[in-house]
């Protein structure tokens, strides 16, 4: 259903234009349309008073749920329109704030928000309702303006489809066999390094640049068994035009607070011609057609051969062409998903892995140690898969790093549909904010030291997929339940690859250790400026 903005704006624009071309041709007969124009304005300003102030004092069915003091009219609870870094609010109003499980919280413009706050309401979101609560049209806009797909999986049919034919391909075992050529890159990106120290010992390495032409080019062939070289080749044009998606990955701020409101996707969509001619428009279309190129070959191959993965090729692409399901058009949407959203958060996650290992030396030292004892350079690299899944230091920096660091700290979901959520009613449409960052570190959840990165909590029988944890839904980086993240496995693995090969290769001291912690503001937990590191080749 339309929203009041949604209805007044087209309005308030044909009467401001009825209103002009009446001036222009014939002023007298201006004052009926002056008239409308008045009382749309006026019905604005009346419109404006009951949402920010009668609406959240008198009207919201939430009115008895607890809400932080001194809300503003403009600012809601916060202290600015768009803030940095909107999580760290959140959690401290969690933290602080008496609550049985919902918060009320008011945004920009009195716009009302429910916070979870309790084990027991993300269970209940994500096991029992996982279909009632959905993706808000921010997330929708985001993910279409990068890739200029639809994403029908978004619907919950489409859901439903997309992660019943394409589970095998993220499954574990399947995920062991995609870990050799995950190395193989690693590999390939620790000798590019490699070769640049060696004509300047004294080199500084801009991590995040390395980071994301190995993400690349591993994506490519792990998702689509085509390797786009931006290692090899970096100063090649498709290495621009995906730093031109991943510059552009959040959506500009202001767009996303004025999506609270009206739904800018019709709008946008009808501007899609000129937006395609801007540079980012362009990229999105070199890039689709590599795609296009890659599905087709695929779809050839498999209508002469009748199987694909029969002849090794076993990249997440020709599961999908095997499976019949979907059509060429979603193939190519999907390889737009995964060459975008993958390497951006699984490399953010990188980065924030060198980060703390280059912060604490003798860590670095003990992982190194593992690595080299468990993955001696002799070793063939179809068996690096279950090595490297073997190495317990290993895995439990990494599960580390993905707890302490999640790329969404703050996850907004809509309501799909009227339902209750710990026996309150909801409406449909009701916004609602689940703060992963604090779930992540609580300290309820994860004893004292909650708040620490401490990768010894994942070490120990019992502690090595929970890191002693008293909730399995503890953990919320890659969600919960059956819409939790198709692609952990894979983010796992090459997280894994990428973090071994550079300890096993070379002592890291951070060159910008005072200020890789700062983050960007945006909605994304990334480091501002990436991380810098002076690297000591380490004789293997």
């Amino acid at each position: 259903m339309p929203t009041f903005l949604e209805i007044w704006l087209p309005l308030w624009a044909c009467t401001s234009s009825a209103l002009l071309f009446k001036y222009l041709t014939d002023p007298s007969g201006a004052k009926p349309v002056t008239t409308l124009l008045t009382l749309e304005l006026c019905s604005l300003g009346l419109w404006a008073i009951y949402w920010m102030i009668l609406y959240p004092s008198y009207f919201t069915p939430f009115r008895h749920l607890p809400t932080p003091p001194g809300r503003s009219w403009l600012y809601g609870n916060r202290n600015k329109f768009i803030p940095d870094n909107a999580w760290e609010d959140v959690r401290t109003v969690i933290e602080t704030l008496p609550n049985n499980g919902l918060i009320r919280y008011y945004e920009a413009f009195s716009r009302e928000v429910l916070l979870v706050t309790n084990i027991e309401a993300i269970k209940e979101m994500n096991s029992v309702k996982p279909f009632d609560f959905g993706h808000p049209k921010q997330v929708k806009y985001m993910l279409g303006r990068i890739t200029s797909s639809k994403f029908n999986f978004l619907s919950e049919h489409g859901h439903k489809l997309f992660r019943k034919h394409l589970r095998p391909a993220f499954t574990v075992t399947h995920t062991k066999k995609l870990m050799p050529a995950m190395w193989k890159k690693s590999g390939e990106m620790v000798r590019i390094i490699e070769t640049e120290l060696q004509r300047n010992p004294e080199t500084v390495i801009d991590f995040r640049d390395y980071i994301r032409r190995v993400m690349w080019d591993t994506s490519g062939v792990v998702m689509m068994g085509h390797d786009f070289q931006t290692l090899g080749d970096p100063d090649g044009g498709i290495r621009d035009r995906f730093a031109k998606l991943l510059a552009e990955f959040s959506g500009p701020a202001w767009i996303r607070l004025i999506m609270y409101y009206i739904d800018l996707r019709p709008i946008l969509t009808f501007l899609s011609p000129l937006f395609m001619k801007t540079s980012l428009g362009r990229s999105l279309n070199y890039i689709r057609h590599n795609i296009w190129q890659v599905v087709a070959q695929k779809e050839d191959k498999f209508r002469k051969t009748g199987s694909l993965q029969k002849y090794d090729d076993l990249d997440i692409t020709s599961v999908s062409v095997e499976s019949g399901i979907f059509p060429t058009s979603e193939l190519i949407d999907n390889g737009m998903l995964f060459l975008t959203a993958g390497p951006n958060s699984t490399g953010t996650a990188i980065e924030w892995a060198l980060y703390e290992l280059g912060r604490r030396p003798e860590m670095q030292k003990r992982l190194r140690s593992e690595i080299i004892d468990g993955c001696p350079v002799s070793m063939a690299a179809d068996e690096i898969g279950p090595k490297l899944q073997s190495l317990p230091y290993l895995s439990a920096v990494c599960n580390e790093v993905i707890r302490c660091y999640p790329f969404v700290p703050l996850s907004p979901k809509v309501v799909e549909k009227d339902t209750t959520l710990l026996g309150e009613r909801v409406p449909k449409d009701t916004a609602i904010q689940v703060a992963v960052e604090f779930f992540n570190r609580d300290t309820k959840l994860w004893g004292p030291d909650g708040d620490e990165f401490n990768p010894d909590r994942w070490l120990g029988e019992d502690a090595s997929t929970t890191g002693g944890a008293i909730s399995n839904f503890a953990m919320l980086s890659f969600g919960a339940g059956p819409n939790i993240c198709i692609g952990q496995n894979q983010a796992r693995a090459m997280l894994a690859c990428l973090v071994a090969a550079i300890v096993r290769r070379f002592d890291i001291q951070l060159a910008n250790a005072e200020t890789a912690g700062k983050l960007r503001p945006a909605p994304f937990k990334k480091s501002e400026e990436g991380i810098m590191a002076k690297l000591k080749i380490v004789n293997v």
